[in-house]
C-alpha cells in the first residue's frame, strides 16, 4: 500500500501535490516495505529477549530436586514415592527390565532385602527439557551368600518426565561395561564376576576413600588425608618385598615414647617412586628415590603430634595429603612381574579413559600371611593428575 501510494499517477483519487517516482526509487522502497512487513513489532522483540529458552520447565527442575531427596532414602526404605512415578513406569539396566510401577517397585525392595546397599548420589542434573541424569556410586554386600561379595556399580541414571513433572522412565548405564543393554552378555558377565569374587577383607580400619567411578579396570578413588607410620626399605629391594614389616610392627606394638600398644590396620603400603617402578630397584638415596613400606595409623590421631615417638629411628610419623587414585584389584601373591603387570595394564586403561597419573605406584596388601593366596586382595594405585571431579 505505501509503494502505492507514493508513485500513484494524478487523476487516480489522490490529493494534493502529486509526483511520479523513478524505477530506482520504487525498487528501493519496495524493498523497505518487505523489511518492515519481516521484522516484528518493538514490543515482540522485546518479550522474545527477555526469554531464556535455555531455561528447563518448572517440571523438570522439581522433578530433579524430587530426586535428590527420593535417592537419599529409596535404598534404605525401599520404597518409592508412588505418586511421582507413571503407572507405566519402564526401568532398564543391564540386567533387569519391567514396564510398570508394581514391578518397579518389587525391584527396589529385592535390591534392599538381598544386599546391605550403600549408596552415594554424587550429581543431579537436568540434561534435556523432558530428562534428569543423576550419576552414582553403589556397593552392594550380598551378605547371604558364605563369602558375602560385595558388588561395586557406578554410572549415569536417565529419568524422563513428562509436562506434568512425572518421571515416566529410569534407565541405568553402568561405567564397567561397554554393552548397557538389557541382557547384554557383558552386563551379566560383569554380575557374575562380581558374584564369584571371594578376596576376602579384613575387619579392620581402613583409610575411608569414597569410590568415584568403577571403570572397566579400574576405581576411581578419592582418599582423604590420613597418617602414616613408614620405613624405608633395604638398598635393592622392590615393592612386592617384605622387608620393613618388622620395625612398623615393633612401632604400633609397643616400641615407642609411650609404650602404646596401637590397633592394627589395613592395608599395608609398599610405595615405589618412578626408577623403582621402572624395575631399577630400591636405589637407598633420598625420600623420593627410595622404596618405603607405611602402616596406616588409626583415625583417633587427628595429627602426626599426637603420636608418641618411634623407639627405632628408621620409623617416621607422616601425614599424607588427600588425593585422587586409580586402584586396580587382583588376588594371590603379589609377585613383581604381577605388580608391574597390574600397573603397566592399569596405566593403559587410564589414558584409554583420557586420564593420566604421576610416575611411580603404591602396593596395598591387605591380608595376613596366613590366608591362601586366592583369598588376598592386593591392589596397585597410582596419583592421578589434573583431576576434578564434581
Amino acid at each position: 500500500m505505501l509503494g502505492r501510494s507514493l508513485c500513484r499517477a494524478p487523476g487516480h483519487g489522490s490529493t494534493g501535490h502529486h509526483f511520479t517516482a523513478h524505477p530506482k526509487q520504487i525498487k528501493h522502497i519496495k524493498v523497505l516495505v518487505k523489511a518492515a512487513e519481516v521484522v516484528p513489532p518493538p514490543q515482540v522483540q522485546i518479550l522474545e529477549q527477555g526469554r531464556n529458552t535455555n531455561d528447563p520447565p518448572a517440571t523438570t527442575q522439581a522433578a530433579a530436586e524430587f530426586l535428590r531427596q527420593e535417592l537419599k532414602t529409596i535404598f534404605r526404605t525401599g520404597e518409592i514415592t508412588a505418586s511421582r512415578y507413571a503407572r507405566s513406569m519402564v526401568f532398564e539396566d543391564p540386567i533387569t527390565r519391567v514396564t510398570d510401577i508394581n514391578a518397579y517397585q518389587l525391584v527396589i525392595r529385592a535390591i534392599k532385602t538381598l544386599f546391605n546397599v550403600t549408596f552415594d548420589l554424587h550429581d543431579v542434573t537436568v540434561t534435556k527439557p523432558d530428562e534428569v541424569t543423576t550419576r552414582w556410586t553403589m556397593a552392594l554386600k550380598a551378605w547371604e551368600l558364605p563369602w558375602q561379595p560385595t558388588l561395586l556399580f557406578s554410572g549415569t541414571s536417565i529419568y524422563k518426565v513428562d509436562a506434568s513433572g512425572t518421571i515416566t522412565s529410569h534407565r541405568d548405564v553402568w561405567d564397567s561395561v561397554g554393552n548397557n543393554a538389557f541382557l547384554s552378555p557383558e552386563g551379566v558377565g560383569e554380575v557374575i564376576r562380581q558374584l564369584l569374587h571371594v578376596q576376602l577383607t579384613p575387619e579392620l580400619e581402613t583409610p575411608g576413600f569414597a569410590v568415584l567411578k568403577a571403570a572397566r579396570g579400574y576405581e576411581l578413588r578419592r582418599y582423604p588425608p590420613f597418617i602414616v607410620a613408614e620405613t624405608p626399605m633395604p638398598r635393592g629391594s622392590t615393592p612386592a618385598g617384605g622387608a620393613g614389616f618388622t620395625e612398623l610392627a615393633g612401632y604400633i606394638f609397643g616400641g615407642n615414647s609411650a609404650q602404646e600398644n596401637m590397633e592394627m590396620t589395613t592395608p599395608v603400603f609398599t610405595r615405589s617412586p618412578a626408577q623403582v617402578a621402572a624395575g631399577g630397584g630400591n636405589g637407598g638415596g633420598s625420600d623420593a628415590g627410595e622404596v618405603t613400606m607405611q602402616f596406616v595409623l588409626e583415625k583417633r590421631f587427628a595429627d602426626v603430634d599426637e603420636l608418641p615417638q618411634p623407639n627405632n629411628r628408621k620409623v617416621r610419623r607422616k601425614q599424607l595429603p588427600g588425593s585422587y587414585c586409580a586402584a586396580a584389584r587382583f588376588a594371590g601373591l603379589p609377585f613383581d612381574w604381577e605388580v608391574r603387570d597390574a600397573e603397566r595394564r592399569l596405566r593403559a586403561a587410564l589414558a584409554k579413559d583420557g586420564l593420566r597419573a604421576k610416575p611411580g605406584y603404591s602396593l596395598a596388601r591387605y591380608n595376613e600371611p596366613w590366608v591362601p593366596p586366592p583369598l588376598r586382595r592386593n591392589e596397585v594405585l597410582v596419583e592421578l593428575i589434573d583431576f576434578e571431579w564434581p
